[in-house]
């Protein structure tokens, strides 16, 4: 399964806010959602994967608000149900009832999370390495390397590439285009802005019961139904595969799958596996 980059890049508005998208193929619908951290995007977490996922259905990969190209405003909270009902007012706008959902990281939390908020709409869930879906289901994993990579960011490209060399465990994929792009879009006005609050909000979704509630998927995520893919890189810095492991006992149902030659970011470090197993996944004996 090849992986040239082949996508759209276009604008819709969801409510009062500019939201950015790629996208590549006709037919039934595969919706990517990117992870965190600076110069996060729908195309840098799955341009890889969206030409692939075109050849037999639509690949549509999104800017979470606050992310990438999409509007960033600031005088909204910045948490994970914002970014969940991001992603459900933008399917409307687009029109689609029922769509598969990729998730990388906090984007694969965002992903189960609408598909529990809006389970007659959700066919197929593939999440990629994500110690969101981790906490969520209860499981401790304090700062990892790959945490305090994020947490030392100091604005400066050198710091940009160093957060990717950590996520990634071939860094060496990634084009000095990429980067400067990718950097480009961290100094955008705003970007900060929506750091803060977010991490303002990860420390009140500790305390305060009600943010507890909202967060939490143990007694909802083992019983949803669809068929859901869990991917996980053996090297990842950022969710150690033992949390795979921990993780994997908890929701029996799902199936799970290593990728040995992999960081954080599956999707990038082995894209020719990793889009062969996707849309065998999702499309099955069509593909």
């Amino acid at each position: 399964m090849g992986m040239e980059r082949r996508y759209v890049s276009r604008f819709v508005r969801v409510g009062p806010y500019k939201t950015h998208y790629i996208e590549w193929g006709d037919g039934e619908p595969v919706v990517m959602i990117h992870g965190g951290g600076p110069g996060a995007s729908g195309e840098f977490g799955w341009g890889n994967t969206i030409g692939a996922i075109g050849q037999y259905g639509r690949g549509i990969a999104l800017d979470l608000i606050g992310f990438g190209l999409s509007d960033k405003p600031t005088d909204i909270e910045y948490s994970f149900q914002t970014f969940v009902n991001h992603l459900a007012a933008f399917l409307d706008v687009l029109c689609l009832e029922k769509v598969s959902l990729m998730g990388n990281s906090m984007g694969a939390y965002v992903a189960a999370k609408y598909a529990l908020d809006y389970p007659d709409r959700v066919k197929k869930m593939l999440l990629v390495s994500s110690g969101t879906i981790a906490t969520a289901m209860g499981l401790e994993w304090g700062i990892t390397p790959g945490f305090r990579q994020l947490l030392e960011y100091d604005g400066t490209k050198e710091g940009l590439r160093r957060f990717l060399q950590g996520i990634m465990h071939h860094p060496e994929r990634i084009t000095e285009e990429q980067l400067e792009e990718r950097y480009r879009q961290a100094q955008l006005p705003g970007v900060m802005e929506v750091q803060r609050s977010f991490l303002n909000y990860v420390q009140r979704r500790r305390k305060e019961p009600d943010q507890v509630q909202l967060f939490d998927l143990r007694h909802r995520l083992p019983h949803l139904t669809i068929p859901i893919l869990f991917v996980w890189g053996k090297h990842d810095i950022f969710a150690s595969v033992e949390l795979a492991e921990q993780l994997q006992k908890l929701l029996p149902n799902t199936r799970f799958v290593l990728f040995e030659d992999s960081g954080h970011v599956v999707q990038n470090d082995e894209p020719e596996r990793f889009n062969q197993l996707a849309v065998d996944f999702f499309f099955g004996e069509r593909s």
